[in-house]
């Protein structure tokens, strides 16, 4: 050092031209050696700002996954919110129909006349949107217009089968001498709601995309149904949990020079930042749900996945801590403390819901669930909130969440009396609570508990689609044989003192709590469609049903666009088809009646909007095909015939060529057995074609053995779909096709639409594809 202030060295070194400074190079290692002496001194307070910092980073990580959460939910809302905007406009009252609600819903007209009818029927207007219902059942009323003489008084409806509508008109109740047959059905005075394209649909590939389920091919405890935009919400939530995860964060044990280290701390953040959206996409008043226009039972594949997630989080959180301790030989002193014990209750209470969910536990022992579940979220709750101060807003939102739900769910709540039919053919029980008319939608569910079950079957919850249409004749619940309470049913259903009730499987009445609407198709408009295809397979029938009894029941109204309703069920035996073929009969044949005004009308000149049809076909899987099919009666197919006959010669009139016997023939084997013609890749386009062609209704009923081939009937659906509206020079309005049963026959369904030549599919308006399974 003294050598480097010789002014003679520094002119031997760096030359005579370069002169030395001795009092400011003095000055300088003078200023250095303080700096680098506080550099030293204030190492503490810089490792505290860094340990600072990155706590400041954790604590506001919740709050920023909780932002990019809130854009995942307004994407969806975004995707759904053109189709609610729709369902909003079907359901807004306009004018007309505000001043009509004033009116008394039974109106007697004296002295009843063609003229009298026309005045009652308003201008027409858009419908169908339902936004007011679906929240609350309510006993109701039957809204219907009664036609009567002074001197008369009008027949009451004497329907008593549970699944009728009032909807429409008893025929009996009006005199064939003031009214033709036209009068039958009052004059259509709505519109369908108007159909909205989802957006997906205009993306590329999305007639294929939208049905692929990549993870099905996993084996069964890893198999998902998860459709490929779902895949993609899934993964930018995952990747959104990892960037919370490692986004600056400090895993490397502390040292003296560096910050805080072992982070730990924000796994746990993490996890707890996420147990208020756990929760509210596993409860049933979900806010989620009435966002983006699903029902939570759609949502509980999300509920799973975020639940998952946050137990990975909170065992990373957990077993990182006791490691760190353990290696610090402090684990003792640690574990002792009182946030340590609250924390590791509410892991063991998170570990409880986690064990019992698994699917094997939840399914064998269903009650035992949900009493885990409900004592481990209480545990969990508590226990965060007690570990450490920055869980507890979590922890209080859960809980509201929580206690809203129960709230709502209190609110939906029923105490109705009801009676048990049991079935033994089908192995199901019929519930039916005639004091409830209105209130749901469709494709609903509730979930009913019995008292009378006994003690430790009384409270337990079990969902069941509604199989009536709303407005009707009452709530219909059709619960098959499928565990320890379905079966404790049946047997209550048996307990009759009525021989007779005995000796057709036994009759009982009961008191129920019913809980709900809840599901549906959300902001799907089943009638904006030009064509419904309802597939359902064993029990599978109550949603397709009511679906169908809805659309048929509100033809005549015109708020219904489709053209054809295709309902295809497929059973094992014929015994489980036999309670219900007489309602499918009656169904079909309030169908054929509005179809045969409509063409009378058209014959006669008149401004008819286009029916709609229903055909039914029913699929017996454990049928050989040389086998006889003895569903339908004798009886009533021959009174078919008839039927079809008359009809055939007054809608002629003797101006068009008479169908032969060859024809006919024909057209009624074609209605009875579609599968076993080696042309059944176009059957359904010839039966109606052949029916068009002699301005006979569509409407029919067929049974038909074996398996169905899902990807021939869909094909020829679309067919029909195309050229039906190419000569009308109108573009389709799409095909919603909806499928409940099991899972395997719901993968069928899929993989045949995704199959499906793009061009028909955006030829018929685009296929939209709702499915529901068995199970919860």
């Amino acid at each position: 050092m003294p050598l480097m202030g010789d002014p003679s060295l520094a002119s031997v070194l760096y030359g005579a031209s370069v002169t030395f400074d001795i009092h400011a190079a003095t000055q300088t290692v003078a200023a250095v050696v303080p700096v680098a002496t506080g550099k030293e001194v204030n190492m503490t307070e810089i490792v505290e700002q860094q340990k600072n910092d990155q706590m400041g980073m954790d604590s506001t990580m919740p709050r920023n996954l909780y932002l990019a959460f809130a854009g995942l939910l307004v994407l969806c809302m975004i995707i759904s919110h053109p189709r609610f905007l729709a369902r909003l406009f079907a359901s807004l009252p306009s004018s007309s129909s505000s001043s009509r609600s004033k009116k008394n819903a039974s109106v007697r007209i004296y002295p009843y006349s063609q003229q009298s009818l026309e005045s009652l029927q308003p201008k027409r207007e858009v419908s169908g949107g339902d936004l007011s219902q679906g929240w609350y059942l309510r006993k109701g009323r039957n809204s219907r217009i009664e036609i009567s003489s002074p001197s008369t008084t009008p027949d009451t409806c004497s329907k008593k089968d549970p699944f009728s509508s009032a909807s429409a008109f008893d025929e009996k109740s009006l005199s064939p001498n003031t009214l033709d047959s036209s009068s039958s059905f009052p004059s259509p005075i709505y519109y369908p709601p108007p159909h909205i394209i989802p957006l997906l649909n205009h993306l590329p590939f999305s007639s294929t995309f939208q049905f692929l389920t990549p993870l099905s091919i996993l084996p069964s405890h890893l198999k998902s149904f998860l459709t490929l935009p779902q895949l993609y919400l899934v993964i930018g939530y995952l990747v959104l949990n990892g960037f919370a995860l490692i986004w600056k964060s400090d895993l490397s044990p502390a040292s003296k020079d560096k910050g805080y280290g072992s982070d730990w701390m924000r796994s746990g953040l993490v996890a707890t930042a996420q147990i208020p959206l756990t929760v509210a996409l596993g409860v049933r008043g979900n806010i989620i749900g009435l966002c983006v226009g699903k029902g939570y039972e759609r949502l509980k594949v999300y509920h799973k996945i975020v639940g998952r997630v946050v137990f990975l989080a909170s065992t990373i959180h957990g077993a990182a801590y006791m490691y760190k301790w353990t290696v610090a030989g402090k684990f003792s002193a640690y574990a002792a403390k009182p946030f340590a014990m609250w924390g590791l209750l509410a892991y063991f209470a998170l570990v409880l819901i986690v064990v019992t969910s698994l699917p094997w536990v939840r399914k064998a022992w269903h009650g035992v669930f949900e009493i885990c579940h409900f004592v481990g979220i209480v545990g969990l709750l508590v226990g965060l909130a007690l570990h450490v101060a920055v869980a507890v807003p979590f922890c209080v939102a859960a809980m509201v969440i929580y206690l809203i739900s129960i709230f709502c769910s209190l609110t939906k709540t029923r105490l109705a009396h009801a009676e048990l039919q049991a079935l033994p053919g089908a192995g199901t029980t019929v519930v039916t609570i005639p004091a409830l008319k209105t209130g749901w939608r469709a494709g609903q569910h509730v979930r009913i508990r019995i008292p009378a079950l006994g003690l430790s079957k009384a409270f337990e919850s079990h969902p069941f689609t509604i199989a009536s249409a709303p407005n009707g004749e009452g709530l219909v619940l059709m619960c098959k044989r499928a565990g320890d309470w379905t079966n404790s049913l049946y047997e209550l259903a048996q307990r009759s003192s009525d021989f007779e009730d005995r000796a057709e499987g036994g009759r009982n009445q009961a008191t129920i709590i019913l809980e709900g609407p809840y599901g549906g198709l959300g902001n799907t408009l089943a009638p904006s469609f030009s064509s419904v295809v309802l597939i359902a397979g064993g029990s599978g029938i109550t949603q397709s049903l009511a679906l169908a009894q809805d659309l048929v029941s509100r033809a005549s109204s015109g708020v219904v666009r489709a053209r054809t309703i295709d309902l295809i069920w497929m059973v094992r035996t014929e015994d489980t088809a036999k309670p219900l073929t007489s309602t499918l009969l009656g169904l079909v044949n309030e169908a054929k009646q509005w179809e045969i005004q409509c063409l009378e009308g058209r014959r006669r000149g008149e401004k008819r909007p286009n029916p709609t049809a229903l055909r039914v076909k029913i699929f017996v899987t454990r049928c050989p095909a040389s086998s006889p099919l003895n569903l339908l009666p004798d009886d009533q197919i021959e009174e078919w015939k008839i039927e079809q006959d008359t009809f055939t010669l007054q809608a002629n009139g003797g101006l068009k060529r008479q169908p032969s016997a060859a024809d006919k023939a024909k057209y009624e084997y074609l209605c009875r057995n579609p599968s076993s013609s080696s042309t059944s890749s176009n059957w359904s386009t010839s039966t109606s074609s052949l029916a068009k062609k002699y301005n006979l209704p569509l409407s029919t009923i067929s049974i038909n053995p074996l398996r169905p081939n899902f990807e021939i009937l869909l094909n020829s659906f679309v067919d029909e779909t195309i050229n039906t509206y190419g000569k009308m020079r109108v573009d389709p309005s799409g095909m919603l096709v909806s499928a409940c049963g099991p899972e395997d026959m719901i993968a069928n369904v899929r993989s045949s639409i995704r199959g499906m030549q793009a061009e028909k599919k955006v030829g018929c308006g685009g296929i939209e594809f709702e499915d529901e399974h068995f199970g919860f």
